[in-house]
This record gives structure tokens, sequence and C-alpha cells, in this order.
């Protein structure tokens, strides 16, 4: 059988992340082609080369990045052999991530800059941390209407550091987040914002009082 010659690529691989192990991916015009050490750690092989031979020795192909040496990667279709060929539960796992999270996600970025691909999904792994880490929070903390809340999420992420602390928060269903300079526009608009004339007369009340503090205070200076 002919020699599969080795594949190159000018892009350097996405780094994903499944189970707290890392994933990489290359993008390719023949399709994505996956790191083969990183699946055989996933599936509990020794090497890749345990992995190889369980594909085949003429399964996957050599691919030679912009910088460092060359990787035995994987093809989409092998990658879906490993997996039926392997009886762990972690195939089955990672089965379920790469239809419903990985392939989705490379599909969609075909086109687009490799950098926003991978901030994308980093940002999104963030969010789901921030989030899982608020609902932890809310529901030890014994607050009866975590159910009905919403979740607040701040990404000021950064694509080296991340964040250190997750900031997400729960957010009662009846409050409204609004910057402070939109909030007159939501009042003013019929229909924009649900709130009762008490809760209207308290705004007012609230911004006339703070208004008199600061017209006292603007006097006093004269």
């Amino acid at each position: 059988m002919k020699k599969v010659p080795p594949l190159s690529s000018t892009s350097p691989p996405i780094p994903f992340c499944f189970h707290k192990k890392a994933v990489r991916v290359f993008p390719h015009e023949q399709g994505p082609r996956f790191v083969a050490a990183d699946i055989a750690k996933l599936l509990k092989y020794p090497n890749e080369t345990a992995l190889q031979t369980v594909l085949g020795d003429k399964a996957g192909c050599l691919l030679k990045p912009a910088k460092g040496p060359a990787l035995l990667t994987l093809s989409e279709a092998e990658l879906r052999q490993a997996l039926h060929a392997c009886s762990k539960t972690q195939a089955q796992q990672l089965q379920h991530w790469l239809d419903d999270t990985l392939l989705p996600i490379l599909r969609k970025g075909t086109h687009a800059d490799q950098d926003k691909l991978q901030l994308a999904y980093a940002l999104a792994g963030e969010a789901a941390r921030q989030v899982g880490q608020a609902v932890w929070e809310s529901v030890l903390a014994g607050e009866a209407d975590w159910q009905q809340s919403r979740w607040l999420i701040s990404l000021h992420y950064q694509m080296e550091q991340g964040q250190r602390r997750p900031s997400g928060k729960a957010v009662a269903l009846q409050s409204e987040v609004s910057a402070l300079a939109a909030l007159a526009d939501c009042v003013a608009k019929a229909g924009s914002l649900p709130v009762s004339n008490r809760e209207l007369i308290k705004l007012m009340a609230a911004c006339h009082l703070r208004l008199a503090e600061r017209m006292q205070k603007q006097a006093l200076r004269v």
C-alpha cells in the first residue's frame, strides 16, 4: 500500500479541553485533524502507538505544523473508529462531546479567524464556570428563589491569564440590569420596564432626595 504523505498546516493547533485534559485540533482543508497523543491519553492508552495498533498500522497521518515536530493526527473518521473500538466510559462521553460541542464549534469556525475561534471557546467555558459557581453558592446559601433566578456573568477574560475567581452571581427574576445612563430611557418608554406605581414613586423619591442633597451642597459652596 502506498505510504500516505505527511500533511502540513500553517496554523497552530486549537487547544480544547475535555475533562481537564487537552485536545489539540488542527484546522485543515481535508477536515479537522486530531492529535493522536491527546486522544490516546483521553482513552487511557499507554501512548499513541498503542492507539494506532488498535486502528491499524496505516491509520493516522503525520502533520507538520508551522513550528515544532511533526505530530501523528487522526481524521474525524479515524477518531470515530477509535471511539467505537474502545469500551471504556470515556469513549462514550468523548463521542457525545465530539458531536454536541466540538464539531459544531469547528464547523462554525471554518472561515473564522483562529484567534477569535479560540477566544470564543474560552469565553464559553468561562461563562459556564461562572454560572456553575454562582448556582453552587446560591443553593448552598439556602436561597429559596434560585430556581427563578437569572445569572449575571462578567467576561473580563484574558487569553493568557483567564479569570482566577468566577464573578458570576444570581440576579432575581424581577431585577433589571441596565447602565445608569439607559435607566431613564427604560423608565420613560411605555411597556419596556414592568414596574408598579409604588416602585416608580420610590424611584422618583430617591432621585429627588439625591438631587436635593447635591443642590444643597452646591448652595453652601457659593
